[in-house]
């Protein structure tokens, strides 16, 4: 789901700074006032470029891999292989998310932070010793921070529009 809509973002996007259109451009009134969207004259640089679409596009392909160790029917495995690949995939995203966090402020919010330890949690609490892992709450997990990365870019990028 969310790679698919980076995709397009990137695929659409000229790869240059300042490309977005004022059409799309939300009020910043009309944000949720949970987020810190003020920006100085160096912030608004760093939302428009290569790096941070390429950060986005690491974060959904690690996300991605994640959903597919996930997989019962593309990943039969024995289970202590079906637990290094999900472990292994779940130390991607959270290195892709902290990638996000450090480099890029606006994503430092409760709503990425919050499903991004929900997501850790509910790999702890997989049973990998089952023969029928019930992989459901995790997958939901990768969702909800999957979304939250994606709607702060979002609201981010509308903000940042309507500065321009």
């Amino acid at each position: 789901m969310f790679s698919h809509q980076i995709g397009r973002f990137s695929q659409g996007k000229s790869r240059s700074r300042r490309t977005i259109s004022r059409d799309n451009a939300m009020s910043s009134n009309s944000l949720s006032s949970k987020h810190d969207f003020s920006f100085t004259d160096n912030d608004r640089d760093y939302f428009l470029t290569d790096a941070l679409v390429n950060d986005i596009e690491q974060f959904a392909s690690y996300a991605e891999q994640l959903r597919q160790s996930l997989n019962p029917s593309t990943n039969a495995n024995e289970r202590e292989s079906i637990c290094v690949s999900v472990h292994s995939a779940l130390s991607m995203v959270s290195k892709a998310v902290r990638d996000l966090l450090v480099r890029y402020p606006a994503f430092k919010t409760s709503h990425v932070l919050l499903p991004a330890s929900q997501l850790i949690h509910s790999v702890k609490e997989l049973n990998f010793d089952n023969s029928n892992i019930d992989a459901s709450r995790t997958l939901i997990c990768l969702e909800k921070l999957e979304a939250a990365v994606g709607n702060t870019l979002k609201q981010s990028l509308s903000v940042l529009a309507a500065l321009l």
